[in-house]
């Protein structure tokens, strides 16, 4: 498997964003709304390090910036198996599918 870079962090990190958005909203339970809203918390902090970088920096492989990172892959593997008792949706459903291990992939490289 090739090294990923900034770019391709970037891609991943804007879309798992989005589903994380998503599924707070579309869940009833306060304790998985908290859930999504931390972890999405600690995805936009490194967004926010990954958009200090030049565009010329976008085609160097990735490697985490923020070290909470790390958290996140262990919580993104923990919803993964029970992720249907929280999302309802079929299409954030599928979008986490797709892109949990992507992202894994990509804290672990």
């Amino acid at each position: 498997m090739s090294k990923k870079n900034v770019a391709d962090a970037l891609h991943i990190f804007y879309e798992l964003n989005e589903a994380f958005s998503d599924a707070y909203w579309e869940t009833n339970d306060i304790n998985q709304k908290d859930r999504f809203f931390a972890m999405k918390g600690i995805l936009q902090d490194e967004l926010d390090e990954l958009h200090k970088l030049s565009l010329q920096d976008h085609v160097y492989p990735y490697e985490p910036i923020n070290p909470s990172l790390l958290q996140l892959s262990d919580q993104l593997r923990g919803l993964l198996p029970e992720l249907n008792h929280y999302v309802f949706r079929p299409q954030t459903s599928n979008r986490f599918v797709e892109l949990i291990p992507s992202a894994c992939a990509l804290f672990e490289s």
